[in-house]
């Protein structure tokens, strides 16, 4: 079985295990980096490493039953280091928006279970739509803490959902890679979004009290 030979590699030396992995699933991961996601092969194969690099730190701290037990953990990792390499590109790519007040309002109040007063949130939306968007130190500002804060909030797969049309991924494409049925993605994603704002918007106003 593969992953008994990478695991033994591991035990043997890091090389050995690395050799293994590479040889065993290198070709799958590359591969479904590049089909999925539609990177190109030089990222492809940066993530290949990353995962590699990943797998080979944290490998001797799990056990495996099978060969789907590893291969599962593994693509797991792997996808998240894809995600990670696309968040990148993004903020390398657009510049940091701030979503206007009535956009918000709009989309929270689509479906019922999100919505929400923004009345309340004014003097916080007001005091972060200040923030310049090409200002490094916003990385550091109240409102990037509080987005971060929020999307811990959301399910694993809300914050790829997000991430994923935010990179301009069709919902056929999104389908396929979260492996959901497209007619379900669009309402997922406007909760999602939704979700995401609301709780960047309480995190904020509770920050804001706390200086008054």
């Amino acid at each position: 079985m593969k992953y008994q030979e990478v695991i033994s590699g591991f035990q043997t030396s890091i090389n050995t295990g690395l050799k293994a992995l590479f040889e065993g699933y290198g070709q799958k991961l590359f591969g479904f980096s590049v089909t999925h996601f539609h990177i190109d092969e030089d990222e492809g194969y940066d993530v290949l490493y990353k995962t590699m690099e990943t797998v080979g730190k944290v490998i001797t701290r799990y056990d495996f039953s099978s060969e789907n037990h590893f291969a599962n953990w593994l693509f797991k990792i792997h996808k998240n280091n894809i995600l990670q390499l696309l968040r990148r590109k993004r903020s390398k790519e657009q510049e940091f928006q701030i979503v206007d007040l009535n956009d918000w309002e709009k989309e929270a109040k689509e479906l019922e279970d999100y919505e929400f007063k923004l009345e309340s949130f004014k003097p916080v939306i007001e005091q972060i739509s200040s923030i310049n968007p090409y200002d490094n130190s916003s990385r550091t500002s109240k409102l990037f803490l509080a987005m971060q804060k929020a999307l811990q909030q959301l399910s694993e797969v809300e914050r790829e959902l997000l991430l994923l049309r935010m990179n301009n991924y069709s919902y056929d494409e999104i389908a396929v890679m979260l492996n959901i049925e497209n007619n379900q993605l669009k309402v997922k994603f406007i909760r999602a979004k939704a979700k995401l704002q609301k709780k960047t918007l309480e995190f904020l106003n509770d920050t804001h009290n706390e200086t008054k």
